[in-house]
């Protein structure tokens, strides 16, 4: 299975810490194609990159995923994109988010019926969800 996992950058970096422990979890299922999210040097290394190849090289990896995972907890323009982009390509989306920080989440994703949206209150439990969620 390949996962394109999407998260925060420019929106904030504050659950850094947790996208990494998901990367890893989401290891196990199969390959992550933006494994590169966790990187703590990401903002510096993108500023070597133009806009440009950053939009390619992620509108491809989206095409060769099976599945979408996207922590939604800090907002992001990118994240939001992505799965617009993810959606008209019939992709399997599943979104997180964890309720202690956000209690809400945007309308636009809670009612959209082809994004699975799963709250959580840690990190482990959602990582104790992922082979129900990657297997349905």
């Amino acid at each position: 299975m390949k996962i394109y996992f999407a998260a925060s950058i420019y929106g904030g970096r504050e659950l850094l810490e947790d996208y990494k422990s998901l990367v890893m979890a989401l290891k196990n299922y199969g390959e992550v194609l933006s494994e590169e999210i966790v990187d703590v040097n990401l903002l510096q290394k993108e500023e070597k990159i133009s806009p440009e190849e950053i939009y390619l090289s992620d509108i491809e990896k989206i095409k060769q995923a099976d599945v979408i995972f996207a922590e939604l907890t800090n907002p992001s323009l990118g994240v939001g994109y992505e799965l617009g982009y993810a959606e008209a390509h019939h992709k399997k989306i599943l979104g997180v988010y964890n309720q202690t920080i956000r209690e809400k989440i945007t309308p636009m994703m809670m009612g959209n019926k082809n994004i699975k949206m799963i709250a959580y209150k840690n990190i482990e439990e959602i990582i104790k969800k992922l082979e129900s969620l990657l297997g349905d």
